[in-house]
């Protein structure tokens, strides 16, 4: 098939979790034999306009990121030159994000079929981080975006042939916005089960990171925003601390929280036990899971999948992660207990001294995590499933 994607960044450019997503399906297609271009905005200066990468995903970049007006007349503009080039008449186009596709898919005749992933609810997620702006003018503002992007996203929910979700629980976002469910698919996300792999020695990653091989170590990687549930943790950890005094906490990632934890880490006293990681590079990534005692995944809401939950489980890392969107759909069917009472500080402190205390996690073996992962959780899985429905929407385009 030749496929045309819709996203405002591919990962190199703007890492993200639902850009890996995107960016392991274009690749892993290409490696199937299929033509996959990215049409995206340039977010980096020195990107070029055009590339190719050594499987065959052509990118493409325009201009007029962070001026919507731009963005979606330079979008439609790029993708009108695109359509009119002989090698670029398309069996189907696939949206990442709906802002992303309002002004190329302008362009696209009426007659391709329209696929779109359901990656998170853009309008909910935007309202749950611009609303503590504070003040009745912040407000304010944050209320207006979320009513513009609302109709952006449940527009392209409506105009799309099919729609992708990773997990249940945003099918079910999906179906409250009135969309037929005849149209939805659930296909899981998952983990490069080759490069997220059980550590031969975890002493020597630590060695490797420069962290301390005598204590027990908890790794949370997440964007530092207010829906990920970090102060939480923090919040959980004098507890912990008290009767685990050898803990330490890494907390790797970037985002508009992080003076907040910051100072948060020092009124609780947390300096000795708590350590920001800032950004991690995507390579390191393998090597912070291996060194890890726990992953702890603190997220209040809007947890549409949780990439770092199954590239932790196939490194062999045990996950404790909160009652929120898909954690439990992934942890609950190795057990239970790794799944927090709640989202508050008790309830994590609470699952974490039980994974710490208790013998009931020696069963969840290296071994047995990567294996788990292995079954359930695969980006060849993932592009399969996703290919079935290409060969569904393509098959009723030339039937109607």
């Amino acid at each position: 098939m030749n496929i045309l994607m819709l996203a405002d960044a591919v990962f190199e450019d703007l890492p993200g979790g639902s850009r890996m997503v995107a960016w392991e399906l274009a690749h892993g297609l290409a490696r199937r034999g299929h033509a996959v271009t990215f049409l995206v905005a340039h977010q980096k200066a020195k990107a070029p306009d055009e590339e190719r990468s050594a499987d065959g995903v052509r990118v493409l970049r325009y201009a007029g990121a962070g001026r919507a007006l731009d963005f979606v007349r330079m979008g439609q503009e790029a993708c009108a030159k695109l359509v009119q080039e002989n090698e670029s008449r398309f069996d189907l186009v696939h949206t990442h994000f709906a802002y992303a596709a309002v002004g190329p898919l302008r362009a696209i005749p009426a007659s391709v079929p329209r696929i779109r992933t359901f990656h998170g609810p853009w309008d909910d997620e935007g309202w749950a981080e611009e609303r503590r702006a504070g003040g009745v003018v912040g407000t304010l503002k944050a209320r207006v975006k979320r009513t513009l992007r609302s109709r952006i996203e449940t527009g392209s929910l409506r105009g799309s042939d099919h729609i992708l979700t990773l997990s249940d629980c945003f099918r079910d976002l999906v179906l409250r916005r009135g969309i037929d469910p005849g149209k939805v698919s659930v296909v899981p996300g998952g983990a490069d089960i080759a490069r997220f792999q059980p550590a031969a020695d975890r002493s020597l990653c630590r060695r490797t990171l420069g962290l301390p091989a005598d204590r027990r170590i908890l790794l949370s990687v997440r964007r530092l925003a207010a829906r990920m549930g970090l102060d939480n943790l923090l919040k959980a950890m004098p507890e912990i601390v008290a009767r685990c005094p050898d803990v330490l906490l890494l907390l790797g990632g970037s985002g508009p929280e992080k003076a907040n934890l910051e100072s948060l880490i020092c009124t609780l006293g947390l300096e000795s036990h708590v350590k920001m990681l800032g950004f991690i590079p995507d390579e390191q990534l393998p090597t912070y899971y291996q060194a890890a005692d726990l992953f702890v995944l603190p997220t209040l809401a809007l947890e549409g999948f949780g990439l770092v939950t199954t590239e932790a489980l196939s490194s062999g890392l045990p996950v404790i992660g909160t009652p929120a969107g898909a954690t439990p759909e992934i942890l609950g069917q190795l057990d239970p207990r790794l799944i927090a009472s709640g989202t508050t500080p008790a309830g994590l402190a609470q699952a974490i001294l039980s994974f710490l205390e208790g013998d009931w996690a020696d069963s969840l073996t290296p071994d047995r995590l990567h294996a788990y992962v292995a079954q359930h959780y695969t980006w060849d899985k993932h592009i399969t499933a996703t290919e079935a429905v290409y060969e569904n929407a393509c098959a009723a385009a030339v039937s109607r």
